[in-house]
Order: structure tokens, then sequence, then C-alpha cells
């Protein structure tokens, strides 16, 4: 079955940057906005196996890799083309498939000068849920992945197709031990979260899936690739973002983990619940209907008919000051 696995050539990557100031790679890194961080155009970044994606308002935007050649940057090319979601441009022809960047491309001045352009293009695809994404990780600096996709497993019986969990966090015990914990984020209109009648909420069986995906070759893999991601994460770090004054606490979680021989995997997601439209959505905030869900949810006892499926659920209120989150509880596991 495949490997769930976490890395990127950060060698390969800082040898080609050398002397290549006003380059695509460092102006896209210059809107990096690090875990428990926030800026006007925070891009946040994805580690997958071997490539990284950069992120606006949870919103994919570009694909990175490097190979011997150097860096390759891959956009959609509604964005290379700003082809705005609600724009009035004429859409009787889909933009489909991906423009692609070479080395000497990013090198130059020209392709970096057309990023604010991918940036506002992409953003105008972030829906509610994918803000409120963000929003979580402005207020969490212990984030190590977004959007976690779990290969398909090969065992007979099993899920073909795992979903992606929302955010991946390392959350750092008392006695400063570190442990890798999951959690789902979901807004309160969304249907997945409310139960009908006798059927439980889509999302029981969403997070089923991934515990069942979640075996003890599993636990291994996973353990491996995010200390693997925390020393990406650093080495990124130091290419890119090292001349802040002030630490950011970001770096001493990442650090933590990095040095965990086996850090502990509580394998039991938790659920976050978004009861406010995020700032900058396209929705008629005036319309209430968030509100109206919200109460809904609440008036109709869809939070106690989670937590009676053993899901730890957390609603972030209306007040648009969204909380770092709790520490899980469940069952820790490390091998």
């Amino acid at each position: 079955m495949p490997a769930f696995s976490r890395s990127f050539a950060t060698d390969i990557l800082g040898q080609w940057d050398v002397g290549k100031s006003g380059n695509a790679v460092r102006a896209l890194f210059d809107r990096w906005a690090l875990p428990g961080q926030t800026s006007e155009t925070p891009l946040r970044l994805g580690l997958r196996d071997g490539y990284l994606n950069f992120y606006i308002k949870g919103q994919s935007i570009a694909k990175l890799s490097c190979t011997r050649d150097g860096p390759k940057l891959s956009v959609h090319r509604a964005y290379a083309f700003g082809r705005k979601r609600e724009g009035s441009e004429d859409r009787s022809v889909p933009i489909e498939g991906y423009q692609s960047y070479d080395s000497t491309a990013l090198a130059a001045p020209q392709t970096a000068a057309l990023i604010p352009g991918w940036i506002e293009t992409a953003e105008t695809y972030a829906s509610a849920e994918k803000r409120f994404v963000d929003d979580l990780i402005a207020a969490n600096p212990g984030v190590i992945d977004l959007e976690m996709g779990l290969p398909a497993s090969d065992l007979a019986g099993s899920d073909r197709v795992a979903p992606r969990m929302d955010l991946v966090l390392v959350q750092v015990g008392a006695d400063g031990s570190p442990a890798i914990v999951f959690w789902e984020a979901k807004c309160a209109n969304n249907p997945e979260v409310r139960a009908s009648g006798e059927t439980a909420a889509k999302v029981v069986e969403q997070l089923a899936k991934y515990e069942r995906w979640m075996d003890e070759d599993r636990i291994a893999q996973v353990q491996r690739a995010y200390c693997a991601a925390a020393m990406t994460m650093l080495d990124l770090y130091k290419l890119y973002r090292s001349v802040e004054s002030e630490a950011p606490r970001c770096l001493e979680i990442w650090r933590t983990l990095a040095n965990a021989p086996a850090p502990v995997i509580i394998t039991q997601p938790g659920l976050v619940i978004g009861n406010y439209w995020p700032a900058g959505h396209t929705e008629a905030v005036a319309s209430g209907r968030m509100r109206q869900s919200a109460a809904s949810f609440a008036r109709n006892g869809h939070g106690a008919k989670l937590e009676s499926e053993g899901i730890t659920v957390y609603q972030v209120g209306p007040d648009h000051a969204v909380p770092a989150l709790p520490l899980l509880k469940g069952a820790a596991i490390a091998v």
C-alpha cells in the first residue's frame, strides 16, 4: 500500500536560490505567514511527499517541487489567466489544467510580478470553510499540516480512499512531550454535521474512516512523516524567514517535534464548528444565514448528538475571535 510521507528537497532549493534576488520562489515565501500569525496576504504551506503547496485562505494556489535542475512551479491556469470565480469574463469556455514555470522562468522578476494576481484570483475560490481553516491556523502555532491527504489502502475489506483531514497539530503537554492530533473543520451551515432522525451525521462516518486508516503500520509512518516535516519547516524558515527579531512560537514546537524519537499519535480527530462567516467571504454576511444555522445547530442538539458518538466537538462563536484549539485527549499511541 502507498506509504504516507512528508519530504522536500530544501538543499536543492537553497543552492538554486543563492544570488537570485527578486525570483518568484522568494516572492512566494515573502508572503509566508507562519502558524499562529496573520498578515494582509498570508500564504500557508502544506508539505507533501516531495513538494509544497501554497494556500491563500485555505485555497491551494501553487505547487512547488524540486529537481536537479532546480525548482518547478505549477499554477492552475484559471489563476494564471485571472479567471476569478465571480468575474464577468466570458465563461463559456472553461479554463482547465496547469501552467508550469521552470527554474529559468522562476528566476525572472517578471514571473514574481505575476504572484499578486494569482493570489487575488485564487482567493475568490476560497469557500467559507477554507477561510475558517485559515483562521484556525492563524490562532494555532502548533499547526504542522493542512489538507492532510491519506493514501488509499490496498488491504482487502478496507477503505480505498480515506478523507482529507483539515488540520494536523502538534500539541505539547505539561511535561514538554509532543503529541500529533487531528482536527476536522466544518461551518455550522454544513449539513454533514447534522443528524437526520436516527441517522448519524455524515461527519461521523468521515472521521471513522480516518480512524480505520490509522492502523499500527500507519502510526509509524505518520510519526516519521511529521518529524521530517518539522525538520523541513525549520530548514525553510532558515532559508526565508530567519531575519525576524523575535522567534515565533511555532519554531519551538517544530524543534520539539523534530527531536522526538516517537511522538504520541492521538488517533481520534476532533471536530471544530465555525458559527460565523469568515472575513472576506463572498456570501452576504448581513443575511444572517450562518447565524441562523448556528442557532438551529444548538437548538436541535446536533453538538450533543456528535458527542454521544464519542467525538470531541469544539465550537467557535460568532464574534470572529478564533481562539487556540483545546488539547485533544483520547487513545494515545506510540510505536
